[in-house]
């Protein structure tokens, strides 16, 4: 027996089954707006659920026509423009004054001047992350309004304070578990929205960290709620006693400590001062919020049972797709000779590696993908993203020597790939693998690893007449894949793309190592003079230069690139429509989509980013 501050007598009995005492018939039932649906209008629950779902779904309609929109529109260019590549300059104007204001004002905008990519810092050791675009804060503003609308649509005229507070309880816990649905799914590498709508993984991980938030949130609002109605008739005493009574509320305890940890350990200079550790404790964490969420409502068979389900299913459907792709690319299948990938790391200079993937089938990624690297050797626990550079497919031995004698003869059938990417060196993995392939011989590394993939790969430019290709650094890895794309698509009359500059803004020279002969082959492709022209950006001071020693056709500027400057020159003699990408560090990116914005009302331009910003 104990006193509450309220002068309230309660009892806690170590004799009574904490299910009896919570069953609504039981006379000792003093928590019992404290646990199950006592208290809960779970009518209106599951009507602001459809309400969120109705909303959630209309929104995804509208995405997808927009997508569905502009997919017609390049495909209707695409076949006009490279069928008669001539006559483009219908394509170089807006058709509409509204849309290229709504590009400038919404879909390009940053949230405020011109920040979006570049990381906010507090020194060259502790970053803040990246601030979300206009149209991504307007959605995820409009979401958070919503949650908040419908946690508060509550009894407050005619239902006294406990009552009011269970309804809270059970509105905020019921929203916390639909949140969680969205909130793994965008996580995801293969989250089927990715494709549909062709939006990157880079903007669902943004919506999963602020939707985590928001879950968060509705998870304190739910224990709050608990604990006022709790302590109203009792104290921390008696609530410890529920809690070491019922398994029910220790397996949410355990979901709330593993959300808070998550929460504390997912903060921005935390996750990117050590990221590989960071990765493996949020998948630990993970685990123990969705046991922690499936055991709470099942021992209590609550409604929302069926949510933690779908989010055990669709975990389970990621590792076993993640599983199969890994298998099918980086072997040659069980009944065959078994052979698998093997890797090979090149030490370049300026802190970088050169990574060679010997795959055992065929290639089948679109220019600007990525993939995600297995190095056990090397990282044990984690996999990490990086684009594709070059493609080498290796013809089948007899199909080489054989002259076709039939229209299936004409198919080039390849037996294997080569997949190569350049890996530059920072923290963790990279400056180990960049350290450990430094000590070798040649400097050259033979390890055994694997590749997941392809992902993205999705924006086509082969629609575009004019094609400006921004890369920053070892974003040249994005943007190098394309241009041998483009001047091939040329050639074959596949491609709308008369007139494609790519710019590389780098700080030294010696990182021209780091494309190799891949720039030495671009040079060498038919037509190329007549498409490409290679503008290489050198900011460094103290950089040395013999331009005989470069392929022919490449020019060299000293001094940082102004994308303002080149996309004015490239408008005056733009072909048809225009696309500008870029793929680099924050700040680059950002002041490309500044220069953008400047011009898209002028004449037609888009604009793709590629980011990774984890």
């Amino acid at each position: 027996m104990a006193t509450t501050s309220k002068g309230v007598q309660a009892s806690y009995p170590t004799h009574v089954d904490i299910n009896d005492i919570y069953a609504p018939t039981h006379p000792d039932d003093q928590y019992k707006y404290s646990h199950g649906l006592s208290g809960v209008n779970q009518p209106q629950n599951n009507l602001l659920v459809n309400v969120l779902l109705t909303t959630l779904l209309l929104v995804t309609i509208v995405i997808l026509v927009y997508r569905v929109g502009r997919g017609f529109q390049a495909e209707r260019r695409h076949v006009a423009a490279a069928t008669n590549p001539a006559r483009q300059a219908i394509w170089a104007t807006n058709r509409w004054k509204w849309f290229p204001r709504l590009k400038e004002h919404l879909l390009y905008a940053p949230l405020w001047k011109n920040r979006h990519n570049s990381e906010i810092q507090l020194s060259s050791a502790i970053t803040f992350g990246t601030l979300p675009s206009r149209m991504h804060t307007i959605l995820l503003l409009g979401y958070f309004a919503s949650n908040l609308a419908y946690c508060l649509i509550l009894p407050w005229k005619t239902a006294d304070a406990p009552f009011l507070v269970a309804t809270l309880r059970g509105r905020s816990g019921t929203l916390a578990v639909l949140n969680l649905i969205p909130t793994i799914l965008f996580a995801l590498r293969n989250n089927p929205f990715i494709w549909i709508f062709h939006i990157s993984y880079d903007t669902f991980n943004l919506f999963h960290r602020w939707l985590a938030t928001i879950v968060f949130l509705e998870v304190l609002a739910h224990i709050a709620a608990w604990l006022y109605n709790t302590l109203r008739v009792g104290d921390w005493k008696g609530a410890m006693w529920i809690i070491n009574q019922a398994a029910s509320y220790k397996w949410g305890l355990m979901a709330s400590i593993a959300f808070l940890l998550i929460t504390i350990q997912t903060w921005s200079p935390l996750r990117h001062a050590f990221y590989e550790t960071f990765l493996v404790i949020h998948r630990v964490l993970i685990i123990h919020v969705i046991i922690g969420v499936y055991w709470h409502l099942k021992q209590h068979a609550l409604p929302q049972l069926y949510w933690a389900y779908i989010i055990i299913a669709i975990l389970a459907a990621e590792y076993v797709f993640r599983f199969f792709r890994v298998v099918y690319f980086n072997t040659s299948g069980l009944f065959r000779n078994r052979a698998i990938t093997k890797t090979t790391v090149e030490a370049l200079p300026g802190e970088a590696c050169r990574l060679k993937f010997h795959l055992t089938r065929p290639w089948t990624g679109n220019p600007g993908s990525h993939v995600h690297v297995y190095l056990p050797s090397i990282s044990f626990w984690c996999s990490h993203p990086f684009s594709v550079a070059w493609v080498e497919p290796q013809p089948l031995a007899s199909e080489s020597e054989k002259l076709p004698s039939s229209i299936g003869d004409l198919r080039i059938k390849t037996a294997s790939s080569t997949v190569s990417l350049v890996v530059r060196a920072r923290t963790g993995m990279t400056r180990s693998l960049h350290k450990k392939a430094s000590l070798q011989p040649n400097k050259t590394l033979t390890t055994w690893g694997a590749i997941e993939g392809p992902y993205g790969g999705f924006n086509s430019l082969d629609s575009y007449g004019t094609v400006l290709l921004f890369a920053g650094g070892v974003g040249i890895t994005h943007q190098i894949s394309f241009v041998r794309h483009l001047l091939a698509g040329h050639t074959t009359g596949t491609a709308a793309a008369q007139r494609v500059v790519l710019i590389w803004s780098i700080r030294s020279t010696d990182i021209l190592e780091w494309t190799g002969r891949w720039l030495e082959e671009i040079m060498a492709m038919r037509d190329r003079k007549d498409v490409l022209q290679v503008i290489l950006y050198v900011s460094g001071k103290n950089s040395d230069l013999d331009t005989k020693l470069l392929p022919e056709g490449i020019e060299v500027r000293r001094g940082r690139c102004t994308a303002s400057d080149v996309i004015d020159a490239e408008i005056l003699d733009q072909v048809g429509a225009m696309v500008v990408t870029v793929c680099g560090p924050g700040a680059f990116a950002d002041m490309v989509r500044a220069a953008v914005r400047r011009r898209v009302c002028v004449k037609n331009i888009d604009f793709v980013e590629e980011s990774f910003t984890y």
